[in-house]
């Protein structure tokens, strides 16, 4: 479904299909197409400046987002042009995500935040890694690519080093970059067709692959230990790591982050002012870590108990309270949603996708921002 107005907006499809939003320039006025891509690119990029040599008259560009519970899957279409996230933004905004992306015909070539800011080259098929918390700068060919955006909280976990992937390029000509880079078109490829309940079963183990693939060749001077960042790092990101490292611990509060980061209640507080406070943001978070795993296959058989001890709730009485305020459904009716493929049950779970609920200008922007607190 194409969208003439040049803004994102969400497609029709169902309760029962993966939530899906598209954008096109096709339609508008050829000196319009540039600040529409800009405008449907902003919530990630300072300034995307079309190539030097073909100006804005005749640019396009297309894109397609997939919403699968714990990450976007993106598929566009676009030509030359340079993107960058610049250090003001990056600690402005806040933005604590990495971007795993893959071009399919162009080659780029990126920057910032890594040795030295020296350029390195993105060749078709090889995957490279931006994390957003850091400054960097793209200048991408004309032709296709997929990206996957992934909240930090998503994938810290998993990996040895996840302060450690900014620049990091999977060559297609080694396995786990050929592997990767494969994966993410086939899963482009039948995106289309899954339906929400399938996309959210999904979608640990897709994170799963990723950590594995990232996990390999992993360079030993990609960045500064993190010993060294600590003191740089904003304080908001030290706390919201800190928080996802011990979200099992049932004395998570916001006096055991105080003392242990030596952080004051004053600056704890004010950076969740926005989130409802400390304790909702925890909350939250674990609701939603119990939530992928009651729909994740693999874990089917494990006691909804035992997935809410695990997270941290003490009480499973109280845990199905606050899970069915959350989303209203109870844990036991998500979980045999997904497994008996009633998405409608499952689509209470996830963001809305219009402009109005959202508060946002596009609802693209809207998830990339609830990824990492929802």
């Amino acid at each position: 479904m194409a969208f003439p107005s040049g803004e994102m907006d969400r497609a029709a499809g169902g309760a029962d299909r993966i939530p899906v939003v598209r954008f096109t320039t096709a339609g508008l006025p050829a000196g319009d197409r540039f600040a529409a891509w800009s405008r449907a690119t902003s919530a990630l990029f300072d300034l995307c400046a079309p190539h030097p040599r073909r100006g804005m008259a005749g640019f396009s560009a297309s894109l397609t987002a997939y919403h699968f519970g714990a990450f976007l899957l993106c598929h566009s279409r676009a030509d030359a042009a340079r993107y960058i996230r610049s250090a003001q933004r990056s600690r402005l905004d806040d933005l604590d995500h990495y971007l795993i992306h893959l071009p399919l015909q162009q080659a780029g070539g990126f920057s910032g935040g890594f040795g030295g800011g020296v350029a390195r080259r993105l060749r078709p098929m090889d995957v490279g890694i931006f994390d957003l918390a850091l400054p960097s700068a793209y200048i991408a060919g004309a032709g296709e690519t997929i990206s996957l955006i992934v909240p930090r909280a998503g994938l810290s976990l998993l990996l040895r080093n996840p302060d450690q992937q900014h620049g990091r390029i999977l060559r297609r000509d080694q396995p786990m970059g050929a592997m990767l880079a494969q994966h993410l078109i086939a899963l482009n490829s039948v995106a289309p067709r899954f339906g929400l309940h399938e996309a959210m079963a999904l979608a640990n183990t897709v994170l799963g692959l990723i950590a594995v693939c990232l996990g390999f060749d992993m360079p030993s001077t990609a960045r500064a230990p993190p010993s060294q960042q600590a003191t740089k790092e904003p304080v908001a990101r030290r706390i919201r790591a800190y928080i996802e490292q011990n979200l099992h611990r049932e004395t998570l509060t916001p006096e055991l982050i105080v003392k242990e980061l030596a952080i004051s209640r004053s600056q704890l507080y004010r950076q969740f002012e926005a989130f409802g406070g400390v304790r909702h943001y925890v909350r939250r978070r674990r609701l939603r870590q119990s939530l992928l795993a009651i729909c994740n296959p693999l874990q089917s058989g494990q006691r909804i108990a035992d997935i809410a001890y695990e997270k941290g709730f003490s009480d499973e009485a109280h845990f199905s309270r606050l899970f069915r305020d959350a989303f209203g459904l109870s844990p036991r009716e998500a979980r045999q949603a997904v497994q008996r493929g009633d998405a409608a049950l499952l689509a209470a779970v996830l963001p809305p996708a219009s402009a109005a609920a959202a508060g946002e200008q596009a609802p693209f922007a809207h998830w990339i921002r609830e990824l990492a607190i929802a």
